[in-house]
């Protein structure tokens, strides 16, 4: 969080924001950044729950923190005449901001409740403690190289135009936000795939993988369906510029193609969690960033494609990731059934 908090305005120059986007952007950094160390907590949690084999109180403390956001962000954003100004840019931090104190404070409290989870720090250490360090620094740099080619995205959305970085936002979110449709099947991936590798059992292990991929292919099918059917709603239900509109529609089609990809690459991804392969994660990624999606990115920006090429990158990233991890499966695990 400090390291960023000082050079924030650096930082988003680098984006290429600007004008009135670079303003936005700082008025809403400055007061969201302090959710991030809630946020880290919070996940840490849902992790520790997840590890229990227990999916229902980070579900609820979700649901609980998404339904303070939203309604937060009615009550700030846009204010109740005679009660509450409307604070704009800032009101969406705010709510955010709240929301995710509310999740920290409740995490807490399901943590201390309804597990035996000591928070106090013991000495000797457990001897898993240097494998967990070495686990979490893969994730790490897996993070780097995935932020990387998220902000290259953008940084290159950005140059084109606050129009074309508006549209590409829309997209964005919605992409983003199918994501949470898929993530579910890959949680019980992540989990069932660990246990199921600790007891050998691997003729289940590859009848799971199966299921959930097809499962989430399905998902990501109806999604596509839901888009296409929804395709100019979808768009006003964001923004209500003619200009941006315009070319979200020229482009939006590329996040739809990209979900299929999305639902195999993030289910192996949970999956492969679940297994340990930390650090095969960590090189798929870094592989799917420097050979798959920055070639392509700067090759669409010389061929002048716009958002079609940024997403074009987006695609054959994800699509990388998905062939690469089916390719370790089939290799390293389904060989093992026999035994």
């Amino acid at each position: 969080m400090f390291s960023t908090y000082f050079f924030v305005e650096d930082i988003l120059k680098i984006l290429n924001a600007e004008g009135m986007v670079l303003t936005f952007s700082l008025d809403y950094y400055n007061i969201r950044v302090w959710g991030f160390p809630l946020t880290l907590f919070t996940f840490a949690v849902f992790g520790l729950f997840r590890g229990l084999q227990n999916t229902f109180w980070p579900m609820v403390i979700a649901t609980i923190g998404a339904t303070l956001n939203i309604g937060l962000d009615f009550v700030l954003v846009y204010g109740i005449e005679g009660y509450i100004l409307p604070m704009g840019i800032k009101g969406a931090a705010w709510a955010s901001l709240i929301s995710q104190a509310v999740m920290a404070i409740i995490a807490l409290f399901f943590l201390l409740k309804k597990t035996e989870v000591s928070l106090r720090l013991k000495f000797p250490l457990h001897p898993e403690i240097k494998r967990l360090v070495a686990m979490s620094f893969n994730l790490f740099l897996r993070s780097v190289a995935l932020n990387t080619a998220l902000i290259l995205a953008t940084r290159e959305a950005a140059h084109l135009g606050k129009e074309h970085i508006a549209a590409h936002t829309i997209a964005f979110n919605i992409w983003i936000f199918t994501a949470f449709f898929i993530d579910g099947y890959g949680a019980a991936g992540n989990i069932l795939g660990g246990k199921l590798l600790g007891e050998c059992n691997y003729s289940s292990l590859w009848k799971l993988t199966k299921k959930v991929n097809l499962y989430n292919l399905g998902v990501a099918v109806f999604l596509v369906l839901f888009g296409l059917m929804l395709y100019e709603p979808l768009g006003l239900l964001f923004n209500k510029d003619e200009k941006v509109l315009s070319i979200f529609y020229g482009m939006f089609f590329m996040a739809l193609l990209c979900l299929p990809f999305n639902a195999l690459a993030f289910t192996l991804d949970a999956i492969f969690k679940g297994l340990g392969e930390m650090r095969y994660l960590r090189n798929v990624l870094l592989g799917a960033t420097i050979f798959g999606f920055i070639p392509v990115l700067y090759f669409s920006k010389y061929m002048d494609w716009g958002l079609i090429g940024i997403w074009t990158a987006l695609i054959v990233w994800v699509a990388y990731r998905a062939v690469a991890l089916m390719i370790k499966f089939r290799r390293k695990y389904i060989p093992l059934i026999g035994n």
